[in-house]
């Protein structure tokens, strides 16, 4: 598939880079308390979604686009979007002083 704008191409790779953020955070509690081969197991099924999301969303975006090749700051500016589009749609987002 090729992201047919820039602008599909950049949701994409947004989305895909809060997706790996997210998996990243989860990544830690994940395996607590299981025996070794279950925690190698859940391991290894985080690091195949998150193959998954740079091959087949993030680097798809940034192939078609090549201008949208994420830095650290890209990272960052991203999940803070996403972060706030979510808190917005649950309706947790700061309200503007009065």
């Amino acid at each position: 598939m090729i992201p047919p704008t820039i602008e599909c191409a950049r949701a994409m790779r947004d989305a895909g880079i809060d997706a790996m953020a997210a998996l990243d955070t989860g990544l830690p509690a994940a395996p607590a308390g299981l025996s070794p081969e279950q925690a190698a197991e859940v391991k290894r099924a985080f690091g195949k979604a998150m193959g998954e999301i740079v091959c087949e969303v993030i680097n798809v975006a940034v192939l078609a686009y090549p201008e949208l090749e994420p830095d650290a700051g890209d990272w960052t500016e991203a999940l803070r979007q996403r972060v706030r589009l979510r808190a917005e749609a649950l309706g947790l987002a700061p309200q503007p002083a009065p």
